[in-house]
């Protein structure tokens, strides 16, 4: 009896696990299979070269990663396109002996196509920002940043495209 009971209360718990730790909520039509991701446009003034590169493949990586979706250059059913529109640094907090934090500023344009379902077709500007000491160069912190405000900006077109947001 000691045995069965240990038994449903493990079965209880380890379900419960399975409820709390549960993939996002993601929502694709069943018919839509394959995706796109077409290389993004650099048009911000002073951004590292390879940035949109950088940020076409991170979203690859994250769509292969968070849902069933196939990558297909061929037939995709879905095609993500854009460009990368701003890479700013503004002061902000300042003081009397000039800003003690800078705010590196990054807006991505990212057009939503997919070939299946039409009336889910959008394009919409994501953008993000990430604050370090005006003290460091925006060199020596630079890719951490880029990383920082790019996994914010793919959560927001993740949400977008795939969770109705």
């Amino acid at each position: 009896m000691k045995q069965l009971i240990l038994a449903f209360i493990s079965t209880i718990l380890f379900s419960s696990c399975f409820l709390f730790y549960t993939f996002k909520d993601i929502s694709i039509e069943p018919d839509v299979k394959t995706f796109y991701v077409d290389e993004f446009d650099n048009n911000a003034f002073n951004s590292p070269p390879t940035i949109n590169q950088d940020f076409a493949e991170a979203l690859r990586k994250k769509i292969i990663n968070e849902t069933s979706l196939t990558y297909d250059e061929r037939n995709p059913h879905i095609v993500f396109s854009g460009d990368i529109k701003s890479f700013t640094v503004t002061p902000q907090a300042p003081t009397q002996e000039g800003a003690s934090l800078n705010r590196l500023d990054i807006k991505i344009k990212v057009k939503y196509e997919n070939s299946l379902h039409e009336n889910e077709n959008w394009e919409s500007t994501f953008g993000y920002y990430a604050d370090f000491s005006a003290e460091q160069s925006l060199f020596d912190v630079q890719d951490a940043l880029i990383k920082e405000i790019f996994d914010h900006i793919l959560e927001d077109i993740i949400n977008k495209a795939f969770n109705n947001w």
